[in-house]
């Protein structure tokens, strides 16, 4: 039996649970959290038997677990993994993985000295269509990869329900604000098919309003450059609805990537057919992939074999696997450094806009 305890109790540690359930063999020893009607709650959803607290410092003293599940705001997530870490705790960190370079780096010495493991939640890289076009890329499917973009509107909605409506989250508090919270996952994604970002360009603009809507948005656009391709991330705040796209483009083809049905399309022009009929084709030809990855995913749901957020459960499961068996855990925190030191380059362009 694997002991676990869950720090930070918030919309993050909902879906960890969520994901312990399918785990055999998985005890939730404490749920840990500074407003203790967060921990109640989220003990509440695991079994009443648990145990839960305000500060870290006393579980780990009283109810040291094998695995700690760090599920608090990134300003503090350098502090509290290198805390579990001290305690021989193995630990699954939420990304990102810290918010400075220098935050990261004391992780990565905390974890070579504590001879424990560190696993990032990018849950995203085990999204069924992501670890596809991952295969299809690897085996030379597209050709030599030259321009990726990542398109990711974030909606009223889903600010509500993880509760980054509220003007006073932790979110706002960030360097770069709430794109601090959801840009880390386009930022992942895309460095995992083209590598580090060597240079980054920003603009921040409000988009939206006009004479017959009077909403204003708050857009980000970033251009990344990696060492033979380039990238672009899209972030638009306070939509009517979600969106969450990846292309990925290479010399021969390309793959476009839904993430919220979890389907892709190869678009792959037809060589030796008339030009008009040759791009005709492929739009017929994307339209019934769609169609049947849809349906695929259709009749997934339907008999309980697909379901929501397939990559955080799968990403836990191989975790805690990892764990058992004294493997190399699914995302090392040496992935997520690139990350931290690309959002440093985007804090650093927004701080540098916003002096006088």
């Amino acid at each position: 039996m694997i002991t676990v305890g869950i720090l930070g109790c918030g919309t993050a540690a909902e879906h960890h649970i969520a994901a312990l359930k399918c785990i055999p063999n998985i005890d939730v020893s404490w749920f840990c959290d500074f407003d203790q009607e967060k921990a109640i709650s989220a003990m509440k959803k695991w079994g009443p038997s648990t145990k839960i607290g305000t500060g870290l410092n006393e579980m780990l003293m009283s109810h040291r677990p094998d695995v700690v599940h760090v599920c608090t705001p990134p300003s503090t997530h350098s502090e509290m993994t290198i805390k579990a870490l001290k305690s021989g705790c193995h630990v699954l960190l939420e990304k990102p993985m810290a918010t400075t370079d220098a935050e990261a780096t004391k992780i990565v010495q905390a974890r070579n000295a504590s001879g424990k493991q560190v696993c990032l939640m990018h849950n995203h890289m085990f999204d069924p269509p992501i670890i596809k076009a991952r295969q299809i890329i690897e085996k030379g499917g597209i050709g030599h990869l030259v321009y990726g973009e990542a398109r990711y509107f974030l909606s009223k909605a889903k600010k509500k329900m993880e509760a980054t409506n509220d003007p006073e989250h932790w979110a706002y508090k960030l360097a770069s604000g709430i794109a601090g919270e959801y840009l880390p996952h386009p930022i992942y994604l895309l460095q995992s098919f083209f590598g580090p970002c060597r240079a980054l360009q920003f603009l921040e603009k409000y988009v939206g309003k006009t004479t017959s809507s009077p909403q204003m948005l708050r857009g980000y656009a970033l251009q990344l450059q990696f060492h033979t391709a380039l990238g672009r991330i899209l972030m638009i705040d306070n939509m009517e609805y979600d969106h969450f796209n990846i292309d990925i483009y290479g010399t021969h083809a390309a793959i476009h990537i839904n993430m919220m049905d979890l389907t892709f399309t190869i678009e792959r022009q037809r060589l030796g057919l008339p030009i008009v009929v040759s791009r005709v084709a492929v739009t017929v030809d994307e339209s019934i992939q769609r169609l049947v990855r849809t349906l695929s995913n259709l009749f997934l749901i339907g008999i309980g074999r697909l379901k929501r957020r397939p990559g955080h459960k799968l990403l836990i499961k191989k975790f805690y696997d990892a764990i058992q068996n004294n493997r190399s855990v699914p995302i090392p925190i040496e992935d997520g450094l690139e990350q931290v030191h690309t959002m440093g380059m985007l804090n650093d362009l927004i701080a540098r806009k916003e002096t006088p």
